[in-house]
């Protein structure tokens, strides 16, 4: 076949191609997710006051205890909340840590989603979640680097019993994959 000949098929054939195309449907725009998807969101907004445990990385006995409050706003859609978190220092008037995540349901990658920025981390840490409801209970994961070329693994979960929530907090050991854990925070709702 000539190549004028073949050219003039191919841009008949890409021509009706794109015709066709443009009758096609357009893509289907995903079904909403169901409203109990954003309970665990609305179920932490508010004010809380907090108590922090620490605890001993190999014996896993307690080291002390620290005090402070969060404040969680509701975005207006509900589908994503904002924390700020302060820890107070020993005077209980200094704030000695801050936190700031932001947490919601990712319609695109159907999980939840946190990200979260403290002033103890190099880097954000991006989490990824799951809820059982029938446990009131948000299961999260987390990898972060280090800043020494590793990647570090957090696990967190965290359990709501109305005016009280609990978050365990911890890291699995880079050579013994040992799971340890690092704090365990109480909040209490004041509003």
């Amino acid at each position: 076949m000539p190549s004028a000949l073949r050219f003039a098929a191919l841009s008949l054939f890409t021509s009706a191609g794109a015709c066709l195309a443009a009758d096609a449907a357009p893509p289907a725009v995903p079904a909403a997710p169901p409203a109990a998807t954003y309970a665990p969101i609305a179920m932490e907004s508010g004010v809380w006051d907090v108590t922090v445990a620490f605890f001993d990385a190999d014996s896993g006995a307690s080291t002390g205890r620290a005090h402070g409050r969060q404040v969680n706003t509701l975005l207006k859609n509900g589908h994503w909340i904002v924390n700020e978190l302060s820890v107070y220092g020993s005077d209980g008037k200094t704030v000695a840590f801050q936190g700031h995540g932001a947490w919601g349901w990712d319609p695109v990658g159907k999980e939840y989603v946190d990200t979260w920025v403290d002033t103890n981390d190099g880097a954000p840490r991006i989490d990824h979640g799951f809820w059982v409801a029938e446990q009131k209970t948000m299961y999260w994961s987390a990898q972060q680097p280090d800043g020494d070329g590793h990647m570090v693994t957090y696990r967190m979960t965290e359990r709501f019993a109305g005016a009280t929530r609990t978050l365990e907090f911890f890291q699995t050991a880079l050579q013994s994959g040992r799971q340890v854990k690092l704090a365990e925070m109480t909040f209490t709702r004041q509003d």
